[in-house]
């Protein structure tokens, strides 16, 4: 088998490869897609809001009761408009260094790619194979991920990556050619 190819014969085997792959890796999911599908994925802006922090959020960011957050949903599609994922980044700006506050205003680049230029790391990576089931909006999901990011050892935000189904069925399509 060629370096860079994975031997996956089913969009469910490809889900769980997809869901070790993410538990362990500290890379952006969009570069994790595009070398497991070779393929380039894009992303749009879905939304862009400042809202409170969640309990759980407060937690796991150990913030202050009363912290605003700016909320970031995105989608990566691939360039045949494929859904590959959704993606939400929940970022305290406070934490941020002001030179990557300044990046990241109303930028066309990925939200990720922006913070690995300062160093942003994904901790305390968890993700889990749903077996393309849908959720409660209706949508396929194979594999979902949340981790918390850091620069250095501040807790910066938490990123949430929801895998589709159909992705990973065209992921394994294309392995096989």
């Amino acid at each position: 088998m060629p370096p860079g190819t994975c031997d996956v014969t089913s969009a469910d085997g490809l889900a769980s490869l997809l869901a070790t792959v993410l538990a362990v890796s500290e890379r952006p999911v969009t570069l994790l897609l595009e070398e497991l599908a070779h393929i380039e994925i894009r992303f749009e802006v879905l939304s862009r809001i400042d809202r409170e922090l969640t309990a759980s959020e407060h937690r796991r960011l150990n913030a202050d009761p009363v912290t605003f957050a700016h909320h970031r949903a995105e989608l990566l599609r691939t360039r045949g408009g494929i859904v590959a994922a959704e993606t939400g980044l929940v970022i305290l700006p406070q934490r941020l260094p002001a030179c990557a506050r300044a990046a990241l205003a109303d930028t066309p680049i990925p939200t990720g790619e922006i913070l690995a230029q300062f160093g942003a790391r994904r901790l305390d990576r968890c993700a889990w194979c749903r077996g393309s089931c849908q959720d409660s909006a209706g949508k396929d999901v194979a594999v979902e991920s949340l981790a918390v990011l850091a620069i250095g050892d501040t807790k910066i935000g938490i990123i949430t990556e929801r895998i589709s189904g159909t992705f990973c069925r065209l992921a394994t399509e294309r392995s096989s050619l």
